[in-house]
This record gives C-alpha cells, structure tokens and sequence, in this order.
C-alpha cells in the first residue's frame, strides 16, 4: 500500500546515489525499516541531505508500492538528539544493528519505542550508556525472536534460579548446569544475570559485563563474518 501522510521516523544510515540523491535507511513507525531514495538531495544550494542526520526525529512522507519507496516531505518533529564521545558510537552502533537485523517494511512498535528510549539515555551522558546499549539489544533481539526465554531453562520445564549456572544452548535456550557455579565458561550464564535481564537491571556491574558477553553471543549467529564498522570505528578511536 503507498504510504501518502506524514509518519514518525528516524534516519539510520545514508549513502549517496546516482549523480545526486541517496539511498535512506529509516526507522519508521508504519513500516519499521524501511529503505527509501531521497531525489535530488545533494544537489543545490539548500541540500535536504543537511536534514536526513542519524538521531533526529523526523515526520515523513514515504512514496510508492515496492520495498524501495521515494522519500516525499519530510521535516523535523523536535530537536535533535545531540551525541557525543563514546555515546555517538554507541548509537551508531545500535542503528547499525538495524540495519543488519530487522526485517524491511515490518512494523514494529516496540523497537522504535526502544530506540526513542535509548536516544534520550545516551543524551544524559556515558555513564548511562552501558545498561542503556543493554537495555536495548535485549529487546531488539525479543522483538525479532532471537532472544531464549530468560526465566525458565531446559525447555521451559524449570524456573531460573540465580544461585545457579545456564549453559546457552544454540536454538534450545538455556539448560541447568551440574556442579554449580563455581566452573563457569564461556558460554555459562548466572541465574542472576539472566533473570536481571528479564526485568532490565543492570544496577550490578558484574550483571553488566556478563549481559555483554551473553548479547554478543545471541547477536553473532544472526551478524555473520561481517564486522559491525561502528565497532570497528569505536577500535580506533578508542582502544589505542
């Protein structure tokens, strides 16, 4: 169905196209991502690429029946969500995982509510941005069905408990592990962890950091061997 009115959107990624137009990854809220072509937008003395920057809210119109629709209106539904330092990053990052991720011409309400709840964290600063990168990558990966129940284990038979240790187990979730926590591995969680995740608490740092490791091992499957370039960019800048 062409889509003729106005919609909330945010822009995740640009590139340039043909002779003076780009190629535009929105985040919408009709259509979820939705990849479209704004014409002429690098071309003239008023460019509308200027307006199309990552982590503005935008109201636009988008054109046509296929998966590739024509940028029509567009203009600016508040001020934009200024990020610096490491925060920047991060939210490249999260528009990058998108991109990668996410179904095109799919709605879904809850990741773009997620997202508008993770600009407005990473705005206040870095001190924040760990629980909120956490936050939202545990509910882009239940959004799209790629994240394991995180209260019930060995085929939803058995509560998680959080003095016990989980093994993830690819396509099954998590299982018990025998012999306790004392022998953790790569691949072995805290019931805490887990159930810390669940209700979105990362007050504790050593549920941070465990949370980063199990997100990056749910994430990888469905990333393949590609790197993420927002990752790499935060390398060079930050890990000299």
């Amino acid at each position: 169905m062409t889509q003729d009115r106005l919609q909330p959107a945010f822009v995740l990624h640009t590139r340039p196209f043909r002779d003076s137009s780009l190629l535009v990854d929105l985040l919408s809220t009709d259509l979820g991502l939705v990849r479209c072509v704004a014409r002429g937008a690098r071309q003239g003395k008023r460019r509308r690429e200027h307006s199309l920057q990552p982590f503005s809210p935008l109201l636009v119109e988008l054109l046509g029946r296929g998966d590739l629709k024509t940028l029509g209106r567009h203009e600016s539904a508040g001020a934009p969500n200024w990020l610096k330092g490491k925060c920047l990053y991060a939210g490249l990052y999260a528009n990058e995982l998108m991109v990668r991720l996410l179904p095109v011409a799919e709605t879904n309400v809850q990741v773009f509510a997620a997202y508008q709840q993770l600009l407005q964290q990473l705005v206040s600063g870095e001190q924040a941005m760990e629980a909120a990168l956490r936050r939202f990558e545990v509910q882009l990966l239940d959004s799209i069905g790629f994240l394991p129940p995180l209260t019930r284990c060995n085929g939803d038979t058995l509560a998680i408990e959080p003095q016990s240790l989980y093994a993830l187990v690819p396509d099954s979730g998590f299982r018990l592990v025998a012999g306790g926590a004392e022998s953790q591995r790569y691949f072995e969680y805290h019931g805490k962890t887990l159930l810390a995740m669940a209700a979105g608490d990362y007050s504790d740092e050593g549920v941070l950091q465990e949370a980063k490791r199990l997100v990056r091992n749910l994430l990888a499957p469905h990333l393949g061997d590609r790197p993420l370039q927002s990752r790499e960019l935060f390398r060079q800048v930050y890990d000299r």
